[in-house]
C-alpha cells in the first residue's frame, strides 16, 4: 500500500480527444473508485479522483492550466488524502516566478524557464501531463519542481480489447520519480491508458479486463530490470572468505568480542578468532574495526521484487511475509534464492479474511467458516509456516481456525477481528498479535467500534495516552500474554509517525535518512497521515509516548517481541529498533529481537547468531550499535550465505546517497 500511495501522490492519468474521459479504479478486479477528466478547454483540465479501500481512500478535486509546452502554469487541489488528512494545494507560475503552497510547503522560486511542477497530492492525471511534457522537452529530459529531472523510455507494447474495439498500448518506464522505474501504460498518442499496481489499478471505463494481461507484461519487464542489477551487485564467495579486524556481536551474549576475525565457507561460519588462522583465504574483507553481527530480520513484510535491494542494502537478510499473492511471494522467493535477483530469505504466512466491504485486497477471502478452514489446509499443503487473519473475520471463527492451524503445525496471528477483544483472541488461540494498536484496542474499543475502519487508528491516537498502564486490567492482560507465550509484533514506527507527524515537517520516522534519498521521495515524508492540529497535538503525542511505554512494559514482563516494518523496507526496520531503544530496551536485546529471537520464532535454529556451523548471514556495521543503536543504518558489507553485497554500490545504483562505504 505504501508504494501505491507514493504513486498516487506524484502521478497521473489521461485521455484521448473527448471532452470528458472516465476511468475505473479497480481493486481485485472490482470497481472501487473512479477518475473523471474534463477537458474544459485546450489549456484547462478538471479532474475528480477517488477510491475506497477498507474505509480509507483519497478524494481529490484538481484544476490544471497548461501552457503550449504542456507545463503547468496554475494548479489547484482540494480534498483529503488516503488516511483522511486535508488536501489544499495551489501552484502558480507568473513573470518568471513559481510559487506553491500546500499543507506541507510554502515556497517561491525564480526560474530561468518553467519546469514541470509535481503536486504533493496530485490525482493520477499528472502522469499524463508529465510524459507528454517529457516528449516535448529537449533531449526528452524534463526539469521538475520542486527538484529533480525525469525521462522515460518505451519498454513493451500490447494489444488491448473492449468488445469489438482494439488498440495498441505501450509500457513506459519513467525515471526520476522514485527509487526505481515508474511503469505506466500509454496509448500511441501518449495518453495514459492504465496503471497496474498488482491488486489495484486503473483503466478507461470498460477496459479494466485488460489489467491482468498488462500486469503480467509489466512484471516481466520488472524482472529483467532486477536481473540486470543482480548481475552488477552480487559477489559470489568461493572457498574460504575471511572478515578480518572486526569487533563481533554474536547475539549469543550482550557484549562485543573485540579485535577478532571470522571465516566462512560454503555459506556457513567456518571459524571465529584464532581458529581462523589455520585457513587460507580466497578473499579477505578488512573490517577496519567495525562491528560484525548477524543479519537483521523484518518480521512484518509484504515482499516484492522491488523490496529486495533495499532490504539487502540495509542489512536485512531475512523477512517474514504476512500477506501476499501466492504467485508473487513464490516468484520473489525463487529469484532471491537462486540469485537471479537480490533479496532476503523469505518465510511465509498465509492470509485469510472474511469477505466483506472491508476485506483486505490480498490472500484468500472466505465466505464461511468451512471455507476458511479449507484455506488453512491449502496454505499448510503449500508449505506456509503461519496463518494471519484479518479484521473482518467473524470472532466465532477464531477458535476453530486456531485449532485447525495448530493441528497443521502452524501458528496463528493477525489483526484482532472487529467486535472481538484482544484478550478473547488470545484465549481462543492467537499465537501472535500484529500491531501495537491492537493491544490498546483491547482496552479502548467498545462493542460499537468497527475496527475494520480507520477507527483502529484514530481511537488509539485519541485515547491511548489516557490509558493507565499500571492498572489491574493492563497488568492482568500482559500476564495472559506471558502465560500463553503470545508474541507481539508492534510495527510501532507507522503508528508513532501517524500520531506525531504534522504536515510540512519531515516524518520523524525518516528524518535520519531524508537527506540521502532522491528529492521527490524525501518530499513524500512531508505529508501527514492524520490531521494533527494545535487542538489535538498534545493528545496524539501522549498516545505516541504510550505506545513506547507499552512496548517496554511488555518487554519487562517477558512478552516476546518481533521487529517488523509494514512500510518502506529496510529504513523502517532501523527506525523500529531505534524506537525500541527509546522505549528503554537495552541495545543488545533490541539487536537480539531483530536477529536470533526472530530466527527462533520463525523456526530456524541454524541462523541468527554468529557461531561455527551457523548460516553466514552477516552484516558489517560502521560503528558500535551497542553504544548507539542508530549505527545500525551504516551497513558497509552484507553477506548472505555464499554471496556478498556492498550497500554503497547498491544505493548509488538507485539514487540513494550511501550511509558509509566499505
Amino acid at each position: 500500500m505504501k508504494k501505491i500511495l507514493l504513486f498516487i501522490a506524484c502521478f497521473s492519468t489521461s485521455a484521448m480527444a473527448e471532452n470528458i474521459i472516465k476511468y475505473d479504479w479497480l481493486t481485485m478486479g472490482k470497481k472501487s473508485g473512479e477518475q473523471t477528466v474534463n477537458y474544459v478547454s485546450k489549456d484547462q483540465i478538471e479532474i475528480d479522483f477517488q477510491f475506497s479501500d477498507r474505509g480509507r481512500g483519497p478524494k481529490v478535486k484538481e484544476m490544471v492550466w497548461l501552457n503550449e509546452q504542456g507545463l503547468i502554469t496554475k494548479q489547484q487541489l482540494t480534498g483529503n488524502s488516503y488516511m483522511g488528512a486535508k488536501i489544499d494545494e495551489q501552484f502558480l507560475y507568473s513573470n518568471g516566478s513559481a510559487s506553491w503552497k500546500n499543507t506541507q510547503e510554502n515556497e517561491k522560486v525564480k526560474l530561468d524557464k518553467l519546469s514541470l511542477y509535481i503536486a504533493a497530492d496530485s490525482t493520477p492525471y499528472s502522469l499524463d501531463i508529465l510524459v507528454k511534457a517529457i516528449a516535448k522537452a529537449e533531449n526528452q529530459t524534463l526539469q521538475l519542481l520542486p527538484s529533480g529531472t525525469a525521462t522515460f523510455k518505451k519498454i513493451a507494447s500490447a494489444q488491448v480489447n473492449k468488445g469489438n474495439l482494439s488498440k495498441t498500448v505501450n509500457l513506459i518506464a519513467i525515471s526520476g520519480l522514485g527509487l526505481g522505474p515508474t511503469y505506466t501504460w500509454f496509448d500511441q498518442e501518449l495518453n495514459l491508458f492504465a496503471l497496474a499496481y498488482g491488486w489495484m489499478g486503473m483503466a478507461p471505463e470498460g477496459w479494466g479486463d485488460n489489467l491482468e494481461k498488462l500486469q503480467k507484461i509489466q512484471d516481466d519487464a520488472n524482472i529483467e530490470y532486477y536481473k540486470s542489477l543482480a548481475k552488477q551487485h552480487i559477489l559470489e564467495l568461493t572457498d574460504v572468505t575471511i572478515i578480518d579486524n572486526i569487533n563481533l556481536f554474536t547475539a549469543t551474549d550482550n557484549k562485543l568480542i573485540k579485535d577478532t576475525k571470522v571465516a566462512i565457507k560454503n555459506g556457513k561460519v567456518l571459524a571465529i578468532g584464532k581458529q581462523v588462522n589455520q585457513f587460507k583465504a580466497n578473499k579477505i574483507f578488512d573490517g577496519k574495526g567495525r562491528t560484525l553481527m548477524p543479519g537483521l530480520w523484518d518480521m512484518h513484510a509484504h515482499i516484492s521484487l522491488d523490496d529486495g535491494l533495499l532490504n539487502i542494502a540495509n542489512g536485512v537478510t531475512s523477512v517474514r511475509d504476512l500477506a501476499n499473492k501466492h504467485e508473487q511471494v513464490m516468484q520473489a522467493t525463487e529469484m532471491f534464492t537462486s540469485g537471479a535477483a537480490i533479496g532476503p530469505s523469505i518465510y511465509r504466512a498465509g492470509f485469510i479474511d472474511k469477505k466483506s466491504p472491508y476485506s483486505a485486497p490480498t490472500g484468500k477471502l472466505a465466505e464461511t467458516l468451512e471455507q476458511a478452514l479449507e484455506y488453512v489446509d491449502w496454505y499448510a499443503d503449500h508449505g506456509y509456516q503461519q496463518i494471519k487473519i484479518y479484521s473482518s473475520v467473524t470472532p466465532a471463527w477464531v477458535k476453530p481456525i486456531a485449532e485447525r492451524v495448530h493441528q497443521r503445525g502452524m501458528k496463528l496471528s493477525g489483526h484482532i477481528p472487529s467486535f472481538m477483544t484482544t484478550e478473547q483472541a488470545v484465549k481462543d488461540g492467537f499465537d501472535e498479535i500484529q500491531h501495537i494498536n491492537m493491544v490498546f484496542l483491547n482496552f479502548l474499543a467498545g462493542p460499537e467500534d468497527d475496527t475494520r475502519t480507520p477507527v483502529r487508528f484514530t481511537l488509539v491516537g485519541e485515547e491511548a495516552g489516557k490509558l493507565e498502564l499500571n492498572s489491574k486490567a493492563v497488568n492482568e492482560f500482559i500476564q495472559l500474554l506471558k502465560a500463553n507465550n503470545t508474541i507481539v509484533d508492534p510495527t510501532v514506527t507507522i503508528f508513532h509517525s501517524m500520531f506525531v507527524n504534522k504536515a510540512g515537517e519531515i516524518d520523524p520516522g525518516y528524518r535520519a535518512i531524508a537527506a540521502h534519498l532522491p528529492a521527490n521521495v524525501t518530499r513524500g515524508f512531508l505529508g501527514a497521515s492524520l490531521e494533527i492540529t494545535e487542538a489535538n497535538e498534545k493528545q496524539y503525542a501522549a498516545s505516541a509516548e504510550a505506545l513506547l511505554k507499552m512496548i517496554y512494559k511488555l518487554y519487562q514482563n517477558g512478552v516476546r517481541l518481533v521487529a517488523g516494518t509494514d512500510a518502506i523496507v529496510g529504513f523502517t526496520l532501523h527506525r523500529e529498533l531505534e524506537l525500541y531503544a527509546k522505549a528503554g530496551i537495552p541495545n543488545y536485546d533490541v539487536l537480539k529481537i531483530a536477529t536470533v529471537n526472530s530466527a527462533r520464532i520463525a523456526g530456524r535454529n541454524d541462523v541468527g547468531t554468529i557461531e561455527e556451523g551457523m548460516q553466514a548471514d552477516l552484516i558489517l556495521i560502521d560503528g558500535n550499535p551497542l553504544e548507539d543503536i542508530s549505527n545500525i543504518r551504516k551497513v558497509a558489507l552484507v553477506i548472505k550465505g555464499g554471496q556478498a553485497f556492498e550497500p554503497e554500490k547498491i544505493f548509488n545504483s538507485i539514487g540513494i546517497k550511501p550511509f558509509t562505504s566499505l
